[in-house]
């Protein structure tokens, strides 16, 4: 009876190891939904008079169009929207579910983002967005739209190819518990270096830390005036994912802008923080 026992013992803390593997790609289903929940807080220090603060809350649908073996096609429409920020001495707030906040100039130019579709095609196998060339974007959106402008300085954080690939994570083949590995990629004027340390695993998920250095060439456009900036991005991230299939469950991320703008023929030092948090639900 007690060898009995042991056997059964046996055999279920084996089947816990296994379901504890890591994947070796991305495993979704068509016709899977997946919900992005996102807070995002930012303040920035620039030129005198130009320091701005931005809080913001939205929720973002993907859902699974097609699946083969090496690729998903997964569509990302932007639901809902709350916004509050202050930039150089005025203030300006959204809420995509008040009818009156429709017609003001910052609603038109946000309204154009929401409930559009946009497909993203993820390889199976790393968790990353294929990114294809797109259109440029209007110019009077893209100034009425000033949380994007502000989030350039972070990187490509509120682009659809970034809320997609965002909601996935890969751990590389044979890594465990305390290694560590790195990547990078280089696009237009944008230099990125991501480092990845496998934290835990357990039942309630695996922990990732990523680390990135972006450095980039930019140009904003605020309150009708063009500005280049390079700046040099540190963020630090918290990753917890099911392991057994590549699904990112939240991700926090604290980040750090330190940089130069020139505006007008001057240069001005520029900083800036931000904290982003985005929880994953099915």
């Amino acid at each position: 009876m007690k060898k009995q026992f042991f056997s059964l013992a046996g055999i279920f803390f084996a089947g816990s190891l296994l379901a504890q593997i890591p994947a070796t790609k991305v495993i979704l289903n068509k016709g899977q939904k997946i919900v992005v929940q996102t807070t995002v807080s930012i303040e920035t220090n620039m030129a005198p008079g130009m320091d701005a603060t931005s809080n913001s809350t939205s929720e973002n649908v993907l859902v699974v169009k097609e699946a083969t073996d090496k690729n998903y096609t997964v569509s990302s429409s932007l639901t809902k929207l709350k916004l509050n920020m202050e930039m150089m001495g005025r203030s300006n707030s959204y809420d995509s579910e008040k009818k009156e906040d429709q017609d003001t100039e910052i609603g038109k130019g946000l309204g154009e983002k929401l409930n559009k579709t946009s497909d993203v095609i993820i390889d199976n196998n790393t968790g990353n967005a294929i990114v294809t060339k797109k259109p440029e974007p209007k110019k009077d959106v893209s100034e009425a739209d000033p949380m994007q402008n502000m989030l350039q300085m972070f990187g490509d954080a509120g682009s659809d190819e970034a809320i997609v690939s965002g909601a996935f994570q890969i751990i590389p083949n044979g890594k465990k518990p305390g290694d560590s590995w790195a990547d990078s990629s280089i696009e237009k004027d944008t230099k990125t270096i991501r480092t990845y340390t496998f934290r835990s695993n357990a039942d309630t998920g695996a922990v990732i830390q990523q680390n990135t250095v972006v450095v980039a060439a930019s140009t904003m456009e605020m309150m009708g005036m063009s500005m280049d900036m390079n700046t040099t991005t540190q963020s630090n991230s918290d990753i917890l994912l099911d392991i057994t299939t590549g699904q990112v469950k939240r991700k926090s991320t604290s980040s750090n802008v330190t940089g130069s703008l020139q505006i007008m023929g001057q240069d001005a030092p520029i900083s800036a923080k931000a904290t982003i948090v985005s929880i994953y639900k099915q």
